[in-house]
């Protein structure tokens, strides 16, 4: 059968109202969907695949202001901290979407598949405590090693992400070493040497290289908030 709708957004955002409601969400866009939590929203969006005919439902923990000194960031821009992807009820993570038909049909599943599987994670992540602990197993980092991580593995921003999640959680002492870790490996010089590794200490013929707008960010980010935690 071949698709008889133009626009997956255009054609997704009245049949996806009742799916809002029925689950306590507010539709935001055509494709995001957000309830707030005690501080942060859970929130899913609708992801159109490439060159097939499915879509992704991806559901998680959205945090417009994780850092306390930043700016407040729109939810349809900030994305998910955590999160996890709904499976359709045969276990595919992909829903139909060749015509409308099958997106109303695909809506309507979505509605039980999103109350067995994403709810019950959602009540899982009750408090500031138990998103920072589930963030930590979804993206180890180990404590031994404070002091000598390097940027290699993108180490900086995930301790600087910790760092917060345990300040929100009032865990002031642990926060303030791993954001002081955050702060140490941010400001380590990267050079790329000619056999393209990525190292701190210059070598002959190591180029150095430009740092990343989003971690020169979190780099002030963080040393803001370590100025306030001295301060206070």
């Amino acid at each position: 059968m071949s698709r008889n709708y133009s626009s997956f957004s255009a054609s997704v955002k009245a049949r996806f109202l009742p799916v809002a409601k029925a689950l306590g969400y507010e539709q935001l866009s055509a494709i995001v969907y957000a309830k707030p939590g005690n501080g942060w929203h859970e929130s899913f969006n609708l992801q159109a695949s490439n060159g097939n005919d499915f879509f992704y439902v991806n559901y998680g923990i959205t945090v417009q202001k994780l850092c306390p000194v930043g700016e407040d960031r729109s939810i349809l821009t900030c994305g998910h901290l955590l999160g996890s992807r709904l499976r359709d009820a045969d276990g595919t993570g992909g829903f139909p979407r060749g015509t409308m038909e099958e997106i109303e049909a695909s809506a309507a599943r979505i509605v039980d598949q999103y109350k067995q599987q994403a709810l019950p994670w959602f009540r899982s992540l009750d408090s500031w405590q138990a998103i920072a602990a589930e963030y930590l197993r979804v993206n180890p980092i180990s404590e031994a090693e404070i002091g000598s991580h390097s940027s290699t593995y993108g180490e900086g921003p995930r301790c600087a992400t910790y760092g917060f999640l345990l300040l929100k959680s009032g865990q002031v002492v642990d926060a303030t070493r791993w954001l002081k870790e955050a702060e140490r490996i941010l400001s380590l010089p990267e050079y790329i040497t000619r056999d393209g590794r990525r190292v701190h200490a210059k070598e002959k013929y190591a180029r150095l290289q430009k740092p990343d707008e989003a971690d020169l960010e979190t780099l002030q980010n963080v040393r803001q908030t370590l100025d306030s935690l001295a301060d206070a």
